[in-house]
């Protein structure tokens, strides 16, 4: 799979009409668009609006990249400056609840941000950290439904995770921070930047069985 991730900031009082407009007009326009699993918008915690779309490879995003933009361009009058995009292959995933193509539910959603990795290290080492040690802690922490690696560069990637709700996440902290602590001891040059927001406005395109993403 393959994850673009873009994040901009927003004329004020222009939010509701930016998400209004993804839910609305963006998200029924990409049915058929081939390869896109998954679209979803939502207002961050720093303030920022956040869309992240998924693929089923690199190939399908950029034979149809052309006929997102254009999709999105009718946001670009409610948005401020240029967005910021960050976008490459899921290198780790993990799915705990099937969610299927036709659910409805909102979730809270958790994007972290790594400054880098440390001196000798690379973003496998992050895959393999995730895969064998963030995933297995999760098993058993009601709430989450999917986590998630993303490699952009041969030291850099962003992660994320889906919950059911802000309470399930915040009940998960004492998990969460020692993830985080883990990560930054051994793996990671810093701590990393965390963006989280409810999201209500989603597509998924495809099934997510539980299993491995």
């Amino acid at each position: 799979m393959f994850v673009r991730l873009t994040l901009a900031d927003v004329n004020e009082g222009e939010m509701d009409n930016a998400l209004e407009y993804v839910k609305n007009t963006v998200i029924p326009s990409y049915d058929g668009i081939p390869g896109l699993l998954g679209l979803a918008a939502c207002a961050s915690n720093d303030g920022r609006f956040m869309a992240w779309s998924t693929w089923a490879n690199e190939e399908a995003k950029d034979d149809s990249i052309d006929q997102f933009n254009q999709a999105l361009a009718g946001a670009a009058e409610m948005l401020s400056g240029q967005p910021e995009v960050m976008e490459g292959p899921m290198v780790a995933g993990q799915q705990y609840i099937e969610v299927s193509k036709d659910g409805g539910e909102g979730f809270f959603t958790r994007f972290v941000l790594g400054g880098g990795t440390q001196e000798g290290k690379t973003y496998d080492d992050v895959a393999d950290f995730m895969s064998n040690t963030v995933y297995p802690a999760y098993e058993n922490v009601e709430g989450i439904f999917a986590s998630a690696a993303c490699k952009t560069g041969v030291d850099s990637g962003f992660s994320f995770n889906f919950w059911t709700s802000h309470d399930a996440a915040h009940a998960a902290s004492d998990v969460i921070s020692s993830i985080v602590s883990d990560a930054v001891s051994n793996l990671i040059r810093e701590a990393p930047q965390e963006l989280t927001g409810e999201c209500t406005v989603w597509k998924n395109y495809v099934d997510f069985p539980v299993g491995k993403i």
